[in-house]
């Protein structure tokens, strides 16, 4: 009888991963999880939570992203890489980043040069209004 890691497919050019390094967590909203995960697709997924990395990661509210940062991910000037993006075609992430504006999930800044051209974007999680008073949404509820 085979057993499943004798399937040569899943041997072909993958490496075993040595483990994950200790957390330093990037703050994610417990929607996601909640109730998105099983909603959003695959591209939807991976592009929100690249702009959530990108932003809440480096405890930013909103960022610059390319669509080239979106699909490659970032590289230094020396050429070391940061990270690698989603992985998704140009047309994927456009499709995504549509998707999740149109769902209320994201908010585009569209940003254009002088000349008419498209600039780099600047990307954000929507959050609920709050009132006046109410607490941060990163505080959790207090037990009473």
């Amino acid at each position: 009888m085979k057993k499943i890691g004798d399937d040569p497919r899943l041997q072909v050019g993958i490496e075993r991963y040595k483990g994950f390094s200790a957390p330093t967590t990037t703050p994610t909203p417990d929607d996601l999880f909640d109730r998105f995960l099983a909603e959003l697709s695959g591209g939807e997924l991976k592009v929100l939570l690249y702009i959530i990395r990108r932003t809440f990661g480096f405890k930013k509210a909103a960022d610059s992203i390319s669509l080239s940062q979106l699909c490659s991910g970032i590289r230094t000037r020396s050429g070391k890489s940061l990270d690698r993006g989603t992985g998704l075609s140009l047309s994927a992430v456009k499709l995504a980043v549509r998707s999740l504006e149109k769902r209320g999930l994201i908010t585009v800044q569209r940003v254009k040069e002088e000349n008419g051209y498209n600039f780099v974007n600047i990307y954000s999680l929507r959050f609920q209004e709050r009132e006046v008073g109410q607490k941060m949404a990163y505080s959790r509820p207090e037990n009473d």
